[in-house]
């Protein structure tokens, strides 16, 4: 897991490991080490650059899919 500060919650710790599960943490700043930190980085951007349609859409959970399309679409490539 990341470093994220609920990650290191001990109740959360224990009901991992309840299911037999080793909780391991990646160095800090590793973004290499945690691929979805790449998808956020490209979603981020692509929201970014398209921010007039972003701004202009009644739906957010739709131009979130369609950002996700876009990006996901371009990193396959």
């Amino acid at each position: 897991m990341d470093n994220a500060r609920i990650h290191h919650d001990e109740d959360l710790v224990k009901l991992i490991e309840k299911f037999g599960c080793k909780v391991l943490y990646l160095p800090p700043y590793s973004p290499d080490l945690n691929p979805i930190e790449t998808a956020f980085s490209a979603l981020k951007s692509w929201l970014k650059r398209y921010r007039d349609i972003v701004n202009n859409c009644d739906d957010p959970i739709y131009i979130l899919f369609v950002a996700l399309f876009q990006t996901t679409s371009n990193m396959r490539n």
